[in-house]
């Protein structure tokens, strides 16, 4: 089978099924040529959506004098707390529940005299959940929690050389994350034992993204991406328990406003290579290390989530052919593999999950002009890890298994 017909076919078959978000780096794939290769674009240049957040290098490689792009993606989480669970059953349910619609990313590049200006703003993490850890006839405990992030930003490329350039974003990022607990049971028919707490953090930060591209020939190009440790500008946030019992009966709470949080985005460094054979084809890879760091994210130790977050690596490929000349088809692969160790019940701290995750993706990108391209697509991610959750009114270690299925419509101009 050649490559053509091998990748259409996957994206046939993609299309039918296909924590803090800090630590399953790639839960949100940005752009539309990008996602759709599987995020492997530290070497590549032509999405004006995905290029200043991947690598600003590759902005002064872009044709044209301006370019515009807005991807907006719906995803749809289906995670599941405390079984194991069949993975054949989830694309089963991907036509039901709700879709949640993130403008993923929009990017606006023009040239001003050897440098490449562009503005980028994208939604790199988003998670949430709501529903039942566990429900009997003894004892109730749910769940809800959402975690987002968005952060705007400016990037800058010059060429150094015919075939190479330099390239440098900043990012202004903001992050909001809630996170509620109810837990309810019932020892006997006359005493029960009522436990809730919610979290509220506000974070902001600037983080700074340096890139350099080289084309070594017609057909090879290279990309080096590193992304530095953030620069805190504030973090705040709340935090409120209460716990009653009835009989007898007795209440205690705790209510924490205005407290200082912490903010770490750990850095990363990312290698890049692609291949294009001519107009036919394109391949890319990226292997990504990340920092490992570890903090708390309440300065009060009473109340706070300890984060560890190992040095880990990230793989990337992705592959695009042209069949027509208003036809491309894309598909990638990548791993998500989760930061966090292995929750420890010893610990008896709140500490996050881990749930290390493979993921596919594809699209098809409609050419209607030389100046207009439409993409759509999407892409999934998923696996399944551990948890530490309260439950009936103790900690308890449980199975989580999280599917995550997204769809994406983007648009491109360039004049």
């Amino acid at each position: 089978m050649s490559l053509k017909y091998g990748i259409g076919l996957a994206v046939c078959l993609l299309s039918q099924i296909a924590r803090a978000s800090f630590a399953n780096y790639n839960s949100i794939l940005i752009g539309d040529q990008a996602s759709g290769m599987g995020g492997a674009y530290t070497a590549l240049s032509s999405d004006s959506s995905a290029v200043a957040f991947y690598n600003p290098a590759g902005l002064a490689f872009l044709e044209g004098q301006s370019f515009s792009a807005a991807v907006g993606i719906y995803k749809k989480f289906d995670t599941t707390f405390g079984a194991e669970e069949d993975y054949t059953k989830a694309p089963l349910r991907i036509n039901q529940g709700f879709f949640r619609a993130i403008p993923s990313s929009t990017g606006n590049v023009i040239r001003l005299g050897d440098y490449t200006v562009g503005l980028s703003i994208v939604v790199p993490d988003f998670d949430n959940f709501k529903g039942d850890l566990r429900s009997n006839t003894t004892s109730t405990t749910t769940l809800s929690y959402i975690d987002e992030s968005l952060w705007v930003g400016g990037g800058i490329a010059k060429k150094i050389s015919e075939n190479q350039s330099l390239g440098l974003t900043m990012y202004y990022t903001a992050r909001s994350y809630t996170r509620s607990l109810n837990d309810r049971s019932f020892p006997n028919a006359t005493e029960a034992i009522l436990y809730n707490s919610e979290k509220l953090i506000t974070e902001n930060a600037i983080v700074a993204n340096l890139g350099y591209q080289a084309r070594l020939s017609d057909q090879w190009s290279f990309g080096v991406s590193l992304r530095l440790p953030n620069l805190t500008v504030k973090g705040n946030g709340s935090y409120f328990e209460s716990k009653v019992i009835t009989n007898p009966y007795s209440s205690t709470s705790k209510n924490l406003p205005d407290q200082t949080t912490t903010v770490r985005i750990p850095g990363k460094l990312t290698l890049g290579l692609a291949y294009k054979n001519s107009d036919a084809y394109l391949l890319s890879f990226d292997a990504t290390a990340y920092q490992a760091l570890e903090y708390e994210d309440f300065e009060d130790p009473t109340i706070a989530t300890r984060y560890r977050h190992s040095g880990i690596f990230n793989l990337a490929a992705g592959a695009e052919v042209k069949f027509y000349p208003w036809l491309k088809a894309r598909v990638g692969g990548f791993t998500n593999f989760s930061s966090h160790p292995d929750p420890d019940l010893g610990a008896g701290r709140g500490q996050p999950d881990k749930v290390d995750q493979l993921g596919f993706s594809a699209n098809l990108a409609l050419i209607s002009s030389e100046q207009l391209q439409y993409t759509f697509g999407g892409y999934y991610s998923g696996g399944r890890g551990r948890s530490l959750q309260r439950i009936n009114q103790q900690n308890e270690i449980i199975i989580v298994t999280q599917h995550v299925f997204t769809m994406l419509v983007g648009t491109a101009f360039s004049f």
